[in-house]
């Protein structure tokens, strides 16, 4: 994720508190909680290069529990920072930031990919598998690069920009390598989507050209001007990634996490009311707008790492352009849980600017959600913001967002059973009108006696169980209140996330 002390958007005087902080929480029953995970200069995970599998799952789980924690049901995580990769694979080496020495497997060659997977699934959390795209290197010392890196291996995809490596977002080849690439993991590994960030052609420096005019001149016939070519460039990479993803496994997503601006309205009056330094579409030649509307990616998570009232990018303003461009793909807001706190600008030292702007989330029907970046940072609870999610914004649990394209088939609905009391709390047990083949989850909803049990009611989720830890029909409630008396119902979710009919309604006895 870029940070955007690049552009000097600081400083600015505190703003009153707007009317939405006022407003009491509802959260919706489906959002996306994510966090991103950053492994390039070992930023979140791991936190410092080893070889010791034993540490790496121990480090891993410690992340995973601290996410459950705040209410999170999805990680996002860098596995190819740099041309090199945190799986095992024959495409590139081994990450210097997982091992120490780019090249350098793990204990007994593990690969820790299907461990953060399964662990993370076993959690509720859908795992997006983040790449970088077209960063070969971020540092130029080629001493360090393992004889498998790609700079060895097609050193003429290599361009050198900014004292950082690059594949040439030019050349056929480099498009066929890149799918090849997204293939090998949706077709090995059991990911939720494939993600990519802001960092397509790289964010300009002062006083360098990119150097890809003699590329233009080869392939950019039929382009009046160079800018428009390379934004045809990255245009066709992401269909053939498109493609590639659905044609391998059509429920897998692609998503995209642009910077907070397409274009600034002054140099198009479709753009977005900011004064932005760098845009999308002028400046990293990604075209956000058009994939949305085309239909090429299922999700954009917009980095507004802004805040309210912010006169260069206004976090609501620049949300409220995201929401009327989004063309019926889902939105999720990129928030910068790194900069509470930690930010020179006043308005991050305030404990209230993050939770103003998650309020401001809710009051947009189209915002599907949030991802925070990053996950070290959110963990150390800046300002008590993990507090505020840990109580109040995510204290129940939610549904994800329905998966695109997802088809009106629900499963048949759960019966429940019985409701039995024991020392350890209160027993459910159900069953199903027929073998429920495509069963994702199983959706727990708990009602104090006397409440409607109505399963559209904020907060009535209890828990989320994934099919693989349902065992024998049944689940053990251990959280209830003593002498409370609770009523149930149940729902099940496919793998697309559509939601059968609710069960029944069950009463239970006085809690133990």
């Amino acid at each position: 994720m870029k940070k955007f002390s690049l552009f000097l958007l600081f400083l600015l005087p505190l703003l009153p508190t707007d009317s939405l902080s006022a407003q009491p929480i509802r959260p919706p029953k489906r959002e996306m909680r994510g966090v991103w995970v950053a492994s390039v200069a070992n930023i979140d995970f791991p936190l410092k290069p080893t070889t010791d599998t034993a540490q790496l799952k121990k480090e891993w789980l410690t992340m995973l529990d601290g996410f459950a924690q705040h209410g999170l049901n999805a990680v996002y995580v860098q596995i190819r920072p740099a041309a090199d990769a945190l799986y095992a694979t024959p495409l590139a080496p081994w990450s210097a930031y997982l091992s120490g020495k780019q090249g350098q497997a793990l204990q007994g060659g593990w690969d820790p990919l299907p461990f953060l997977i399964e662990t993370a699934h076993a959690r509720n959390m859908e795992f997006h598998a983040w790449l970088n795209p077209y960063r070969a290197s971020n540092e130029p010392d080629t001493t360090r690069f393992s004889p498998q890196h790609v700079f060895h291996t097609h050193r003429d995809w290599i361009l050198y920009y900014g004292k950082k490596y690059y594949l040439n977002p030019a050349l056929p080849k480099v498009w066929q390598h890149l799918c090849g690439v997204v293939k090998d993991i949706v077709a090995r590994y059991n990911v939720d989507a494939i993600h990519m960030d802001d960092y397509f052609y790289p964010y300009k420096v002062a006083g360098e050209v990119f150097p890809d005019s003699t590329d233009f001149l080869r392939y950019g016939q039929g382009f009046a001007h160079i800018d428009d070519w390379r934004r045809h460039n990255v245009d066709t990479l992401i269909q053939m990634l498109r493609d590639t993803i659905k044609q391998t496994k059509p429920h897998v997503e692609f998503g995209i996490s642009p910077f907070s601006v397409w274009r600034n309205q002054s140099k198009d009056p479709e753009g977005s009311p900011t004064r932005a330094g760098q845009t999308n579409y002028d400046d990293l030649y990604a075209d956000i707008r058009k994939w949305l509307k085309e239909g090429w990616i299922d999700y954009v998570v917009p980095q507004l790492y802004f805040p309210i009232g912010f006169d260069l990018v206004d976090y609501e303003k620049t949300l409220n352009w995201w929401h009327d461009n989004a063309y019926g793909k889902k939105l999720y807001i990129g928030m910068a849980a790194y900069r509470i706190g930690s930010d020179r600008s006043p308005d991050w030292q305030q404990p209230d600017q993050m939770p103003r702007q998650l309020r401001i989330n809710h009051a947009y029907p189209k915002v599907d959600g949030v991802v925070y970046f990053s996950a070290k940072q959110l963990l150390k609870n800046p300002l008590g913001f993990g507090d505020s999610l840990r109580t109040s914004f995510y204290r129940d649990p939610a549904l994800w967002p329905l998966r695109s394209g997802a088809a009106a088939n629900p499963l048949p609905a759960p019966v429940l059973k019985k409701a039995r009391r024991s020392g350890q709390g209160i027993h459910l047990n159900w069953e199903w009108p027929r073998n429920p083949a495509g069963l994702s989850h199983v959706v727990v909803y708990r009602f104090p006696k006397g409440m409607e049990a109505d399963t559209e009611t904020p907060g009535a989720i209890h828990r989320i169980l994934p099919a693989a830890e349902i065992l024998e029909n049944g689940f053990l409630d251990q959280s209830g209140l003593s002498g409370q008396k609770y009523r149930y119902r149940l729902s099940a979710l496919n793998r697309d996330y559509v939601e059968s009919p609710p069960s029944n309604i069950l009463n239970s006895k006085r809690f133990p």
